[in-house]
């Protein structure tokens, strides 16, 4: 537990150091995301997918976009995760050491599309289980998110 809460606050300030390079890209005060998503929110989950004999056959998890601000991803050095560029689904090579950034529907919205939520899924492996660790991140449930 003591590791998990470590880990989520060191994800938190990643997240928040992101936020502020995100808002400056938009000409804005660097503390403008920090400051209309009010409360925040952050959620960490825990993904395990269990390697599949027959992987099309079954989806880890179905095509979405996320629903908040930013998404900070951890995961194992199995492929599982695919984003969709142009009509094709392009599988993300893990990177050791290295986390993927998502960012989600709450940001597009407040960049007024400049930046764009990205549709991912996940697929099972046929043969090797595959472990990820997304941090959600967004704002509060009464901010205002519009336009800037």
């Amino acid at each position: 537990r003591e590791i998990a809460g470590r880990y989520a606050a060191e994800i938190r300030g990643l997240i928040l150091r992101l936020l502020a390079a995100i808002s400056e890209a938009l000409g804005l005060d660097s503390d403008y995301l920090n400051r209309i998503f009010g409360r925040h929110s952050q959620v960490m989950l825990t993904n395990y997918y269990p390697s599949c004999p027959k992987p099309d056959l079954t989806f880890g998890l179905p095509s979405h976009s996320d629903p908040d601000g930013i998404t900070v991803l951890m995961q194992s050095d199995v492929i599982g995760l695919q984003v969709l560029k142009n009509g094709n689904w392009i599988p993300v090579k893990p990177l050791a050491n290295a986390f993927v950034v998502n960012l989600a529907d709450q940001l597009q919205v407040v960049s007024n599309g400049k930046f764009r939520s990205v549709e991912h899924r996940a697929v099972t492996n046929a043969s090797t289980a595959r472990i990820s660790i997304p941090t959600f991140y967004g704002p509060s449930e009464d901010a205002f998110i519009a336009p800037a």
